[in-house]
């Protein structure tokens, strides 16, 4: 007999559903929906780095640099403080690095890093701060006796991420993906990321490498036990079911009619673009680097486009090259920054991203400029588990897209209000 309790659990899981498949309907009809005029990007992300460290017991000492730079100080203000996504909640020791941090507010699944001052278009704000990060492993996740880190970097719905580079340390590592180089004891990855688009690593080591526990795997892990599924059949059966009779008697009516009525309107001449329809577009730039720093004459340091010292450019030369000019270009078909002929300081940089394939109707029509819907966005093997809200689950890191910018202007605009801080933790910036 199910319990009251019960009854509720059920009940709220049928209205969540109902809610979901509501929501799904909707989004079907946003071609006719009214829109704003997106605007151009107020940020970019130069560089985006990361390094890991395994600890003894399991967890993760991870070192965050990231150069910001300012586009558009119009539209929202000067940035003065940026949102960025820790994997989960189960993390501490958040210390900032660089005395440009004022403080560090942990906000669980997120950390609101707060700027020295504002920050106006064409500037570029470096700063780096570190935390512990735990639960972020899973126990004979791909194959027994191997435990699996699977990492995805926060992400930024509206910022472009011209280099994304995280480094692992390979001590005792068995096993990756993707492919990737190795310099100075680390697995180094690299990307660089569209706006919204995600990138997932995978670090995979014997499971007596360190003190791995059944206890703080990331949520989901472990292939052992019931884990408590069983009691829960009921429910999932009865939601499953509500699910489906929600599906033919709600959402498949209201979606054929949102079908005809977009096709009437491709036959008047309305064009849209295809919903999901896209093609791959891979564009390869070759950079070659100075040996040394032409103005100070300091080596270059491997992964920074700029000496460290003197701050001078270390790229000599900078070319998009097609397909057909490389050797062995199916080398070169992966997003990431590869070594290229026998030159050490000669690389490739390949950036895959997706284009949207357009779709006409029955006559042209010069003025009919394609939309792109808010929700839509890049998939990953975490992208489900993350809520509007930046909660994220085990092994995924998030930053909303109101969330990652630091401007006033943000739809959810006391979102990060003193009072909502008040009994958040609180880092004073390194002296």
């Amino acid at each position: 007999m199910r319990t009251n309790e019960s009854r509720l659990h059920y009940f709220a899981k049928i209205s969540l559903l109902a809610a979901v498949v509501l929501a799904l309907v909707l989004g079907l009809s946003t071609p006719f929906a009214m829109t704003v005029k997106a605007a151009g990007p107020t940020d970019e992300i130069e560089h985006f780095i990361i390094t890991v460290d395994v600890q003894e017991d399991a967890s993760l000492l991870m070192t965050y640099h990231v150069d910001w730079r300012v586009l558009d100080d119009q539209a929202y203000g000067p940035l003065d403080w940026v949102d960025i996504g820790v994997p989960n909640k189960n993390h501490s020791d958040v210390t900032a690095l660089s005395s440009n941090i004022s403080r560090i507010e942990d906000k669980g699944s997120t950390l609101a890093i707060y700027l020295d001052r504002k920050y106006y278009a064409d500037e570029v704000v470096s700063f780096e701060y570190s935390f512990v990060q735990d639960h972020m492993y899973q126990i004979d996740r791909f194959a027994e006796g191997e435990t699996a880190f699977i990492y995805t970097p926060a992400w930024f719905d509206g910022i472009e991420v011209k280099d994304l580079t995280i480094r692992w340390n390979a001590d005792k590592a068995g096993a990756w993906q993707p492919d990737c180089m190795q310099e100075d004891g680390y697995l180094v990855f690299q990307a660089s990321l569209s706006a919204g688009e995600r990138y997932t690593i995978t670090v995979a080591y014997p499971n007596d490498a360190f003190a791995f526990s059944p206890d703080r795997q990331a949520e989901g892990g472990g292939s052992s036990g019931s884990g408590g599924y069983e009691e829960e059949d009921d429910d999932l059966y009865a939601v499953i079911g509500g699910l489906a009779v929600l599906i033919i008697f709600v959402g498949i009516p209201i979606y054929a009619i949102v079908r005809f009525v977009r096709w009437v309107a491709e036959g008047l001449g309305f064009g849209t673009a295809s919903a999901g329809a896209t093609e791959k577009k891979i564009v390869r730039t070759k950079i070659e680097y100075y040996e040394t720093c032409p103005s100070c004459g300091a080596g270059r340091v491997e992964g920074k486009d700029e000496c460290p010292y003197c701050g001078r450019s270390m790229i000599k030369s900078k070319e998009i090259v097609e397909e057909k000019d490389l050797e062995k270009p199916k080398n070169y078909s992966r997003a990431g920054t590869y070594r290229y002929g026998s030159s050490p300081n000669t690389y490739i940089h390949v950036n895959v991203i997706n284009v949207p394939v357009r779709r006409s109707g029955g006559s042209h029509r010069s003025g009919s400029g394609s939309r792109r819907s808010g929700s839509s966005r890049p998939r990953s093997s975490c992208a489900s588990s993350c809520a509007s809200s930046c909660a994220c689950a085990s092994s995924c890191a998030c930053a909303c897209a109101c969330a990652s910018s630091g401007r006033a202007g943000c739809s959810v605009k006391e979102f990060f209000s003193e009072r909502l801080h008040e009994g958040r933790v609180r880092v004073e910036k390194k002296g």
